[in-house]
């Protein structure tokens, strides 16, 4: 049996397969011997055309990423732990001053991780629940 829900799973997979991962140009700590950047979540893709919902879903990703990241008790600490490799990743990237075929990897890992928390946030109520996560973002 369907429900009116059931392509939220694929959708998120979508959305967060538009998603691009790049450093700041914020340094972690002070060692200047090994400079470590922070990691930031962006997108590309032009989603004017798309329905509203789905921008709605794009904000909804920065800010369940923003979570992940944040300082504290972990969002979600296997996401945490992925999304941290994948920071590492880009870093290593950075200093060996070229590109690693190894970063698509990670960030596919920290997407497929990203589509699984976003999903596991709005699953009870879809579109009320994405546009909570966006609002709070946008505020």
């Amino acid at each position: 049996m369907t429900t009116a829900d059931d392509h939220w799973p694929e959708t998120l997979q979508r959305v967060v397969a538009a998603m691009e991962f790049e450093l700041t140009d914020e340094k972690i700590g002070a060692d200047t011997t090994k400079p470590s950047f922070m990691m930031r979540v962006v997108t590309h893709a032009d989603f004017a055309a798309l329905p509203a919902l789905v921008t709605t879903a794009i904000h909804a990703g920065f800010e369940i990423d923003r979570r992940i990241a944040g300082a504290g008790r972990a969002y979600d600490a296997q996401a945490r732990k992925v999304r941290q490799a994948l920071a590492e990743a880009l870093n290593r990237e950075v200093v060996a001053g070229g590109s690693s075929p190894f970063v698509t990897g990670y960030a596919t890992a920290y997407r497929m991780e990203l589509a699984r928390v976003l999903w596991a946030a709005i699953s009870d109520a879809p579109a009320r629940r994405l546009q909570e996560l966006a609002r709070t973002r946008l505020v």
